[in-house]
């Protein structure tokens, strides 16, 4: 199911900066600018579809590509360390069927930001089908109104359905999941303060679904994300 990848010199492309009013905390005035659910405009979409994701075997991929031809789930997920993701993970191994999503005519893509060669070792853990790609410079998150930290209190965050694991629980299974298969330790994960989202994107430059997460632990729920995509 995955996409048909092109390389790309990334190298004749421009140096872009790091957009500037992308907040590191979430202060009381960003909670009002910040929106879980608006779709991307058309703005966003082509600036998100022109930066590049490094896909399993380091090939640089122009994220465009991966929704280019195909209505496609987008998983936007925090780390690769992540204890909280590992268990929105688990729940898309248990609940969606590749063979379903195939019949629908329906793509899946996992989105990170950390390095490449974490990627073949995390599949593992979830004996995934699913095609997982990097944002080393998570541009792409930005872009499309993922946030750095909570938007929420912590009384105003509730435990999501998903999650199955306690703090320490969840630590000790990132540990265990890591030593069973061989994960490099060594590379990096990504940026712990990254949160992530799910979109509905293509074919093409559109949208039909978009959330974004407001806490470490609010991805929304798989099948509400299959539902927006036309799974029945």
């Amino acid at each position: 199911m995955q996409p048909q990848q092109r390389l790309v010199d990334v190298t004749a492309q421009p140096p872009r900066k790091k957009p500037s009013s992308r907040p590191s905390t979430a202060p009381s005035s960003f909670a009002h600018v910040f929106d879980e659910n608006a779709l991307p405009t058309k703005r966003q979409l082509l600036d998100a579809a022109s930066c590049v994701v490094v896909a399993e075997n380091g090939i640089r991929v122009p994220f465009g590509d991966l929704f280019r031809d195909q209505k496609t789930v987008v998983i936007f997920i925090r780390h690769f360390w992540c204890p909280l993701c590992q268990d929105y993970m688990f729940s898309i191994a248990n609940t969606v069927d590749p063979q379903v999503l195939k019949q629908s005519g329906i793509n899946l893509v996992i989105i990170s930001n950390g390095s490449f060669n974490m990627i073949k070792s995390y599949r593992q853990i979830f004996r995934t089908p699913y095609a997982v790609y990097t944002d080393p410079s998570s541009r792409i998150y930005s872009i499309l109104g993922m946030t750095m930290k909570s938007v929420e209190s912590k009384a105003e965050q509730r435990r999501s359905s998903y999650v199955r694991h306690s703090r320490a629980g969840g630590i000790a299974m990132v540990i265990a999941n890591a030593l069973r298969v061989g994960m490099p330790v060594w590379e990096k994960a990504g940026d712990v303060a990254q949160l992530g989202g799910e979109f509905v994107l293509g074919p093409g430059l559109t949208a039909s679904y978009a959330h974004r997460m407001r806490s470490r632990s609010s991805h929304a729920p798989i099948v509400r994300v299959l539902t927006a995509a036309g799974v029945n």
